[in-house]
C-alpha cells in the first residue's frame, strides 16, 4: 500500500485507475454495507477488507478488482481519486425470439402507480411476438396500478393488444412502417430493432424525457379512433392528457 492509501484497479482495457480507501468506505456507506457484506460479495475475508481500509497491508490487484466489481455490479462508479456516484445511465440488449417477452417483464417493475406508459408507433406484428399471458398480465397491472396508457397504432386499427381503443391514437401506416416500435416507461426507453428479435433498453432519465416529449408531439398530431370518440362507455383504465 502506498503512503497515499491508494489501490490499483485494472480495467480489461489495460489502463490503470486509482481507488482510495476513502472511496471504498464511502461506497459501503452508500449501499449500507458492513465490511462483512462487502467481504461476502467479493469473496474476500472480513479481515482482508478491514486491513485494506485501515491501510495495514498492501492489497493484491486481483483482490482490489474483486472489491471494485462488487460495487460496480450494483451501479456504483468511481471517479478519479475522490469521486463516487451511482450510475444513472446504461443500455442493454435483449436478444432472441423472447426479446419482447423479456421487455414486458421489465416494464411493470420499473413503473409506479399512476405512472405513464407510452407505446408506439406499433403494428399488429409487434404484439404477435409477445405471448398472450404476458399481454394479459400487462393489461391487468395497468388497470390494477391505475397507470396512464398511451398507444400509437396504425390508422384503421380496430383493437390493440396493448390496451383498450380509448387509450389509442391513430397515426399513419407509413409512420408505423418506417419507425421502430418504442416503449417509454419510468426512466427507460426500449426500442425494438428492425429484425424484431432484438430490443435495446436504455436507462437514462434524460433520454426518457426527450423521447416522451417526441411521443407527445406525435400523440397530439394523431387522431382518436372513431369508435373511441363515439363511445360513451366509461374508460376501463386511468387515462389522462399530459
Amino acid at each position: 500500500m502506498s503512503s497515499g492509501g491508494l489501490g490499483i484497479r485494472e480495467k480489461k482495457t489495460g489502463d490503470r485507475i486509482m481507488i482510495t480507501i476513502e472511496q471504498c468506505r464511502a461506497a459501503r456507506g452508500l449501499l449500507g454495507w458492513t465490511q462483512q457484506n462487502l467481504a461476502d460479495s467479493c469473496g474476500l475475508s472480513k479481515t482482508a477488507i478491514n486491513n485494506f481500509e485501515k491501510g495495514h497491508s498492501e492489497i493484491k490487484a486481483e483482490s482490489l478488482r474483486a472489491i471494485c466489481l462488487a460495487f460496480e455490479s450494483l451501479g456504483l462508479e468511481f471517479l478519479g481519486e475522490h469521486g463516487l456516484r451511482r450510475r444513472t445511465e446504461h443500455a442493454r440488449l435483449l436478444k432472441g425470439d423472447d426479446a419482447l417477452n423479456l421487455l414486458m417483464d421489465d416494464i411493470h417493475p420499473s413503473l409506479k402507480p399512476h405512472d405513464l406508459l407510452c407505446i408506439g408507433p406499433v403494428e399488429d406484428q409487434t404484439s404477435r411476438r409477445i405471448s398472450p399471458d404476458r399481454l394479459t398480465r400487462h393489461l391487468s397491472l395497468v388497470g390494477q396500478n391505475r397507470q396512464t396508457l398511451r398507444i400509437l397504432c396504425a390508422e384503421g386499427t380496430a383493437a390493440s393488444a396493448f390496451g383498450p381503443l380509448d387509450s389509442c391514437r391513430w397515426t399513419s401506416k407509413s409512420v408505423c412502417r418506417n419507425q421502430p416500435a418504442m416503449f417509454i416507461y419510468g426512466s427507460k426507453v426500449a426500442i425494438e430493432l428492425w429484425n424484431g428479435r432484438s430490443v435495446v433498453v436504455i436507462e437514462s432519465p434524460e433520454a426518457a424525457q426527450a423521447e416522451r416529449e417526441r411521443f407527445d408531439l406525435l400523440w397530439n398530431e394523431s387522431a382518436r379512433p372513431p369508435a373511441a370518440r363515439d363511445s360513451g362507455a366509461p374508460k376501463p383504465l386511468a387515462t389522462r392528457d399530459r
